[in-house]
């Protein structure tokens, strides 16, 4: 594996614990989750509800793994960055 490579899987499973983090921040402002499917494992689990958040991580840059396409590995770890931009837009807009 190269460099590269482990350098962006690494950077999905940071952005993935980065989500969960503000995520969290989100939810102690009295804001909701945005994701239907997260919200149903936050009501459903409590706060239990990161393990199936971190397993969506983990399954997510283990499939990223099995690809030989920087290009592509790319574009996924972008994608994973908006949530957590996004989160941090909303805490910046509500903290007074």
């Amino acid at each position: 594996m190269s460099w590269v490579k482990a350098l962006l899987l690494l950077s999905c499973i940071v952005l993935g614990c980065a989500d969960l983090l503000t995520t969290n921040v989100i939810l102690e402002l009295g804001m909701s989750e945005a994701n239907p499917i997260m919200r149903l494992a936050q009501t459903s689990l409590g706060e239990w509800w990161l393990i199936p958040k971190l397993g969506i991580t983990f399954v997510g840059a283990w499939t990223l793994s099995l690809s030989n396409n920087l290009y592509g590995i790319s574009a996924v770890v972008a994608f994973a960055s908006t949530p957590v931009l996004n989160n941090l837009i909303l805490i910046a807009g509500n903290v007074n």
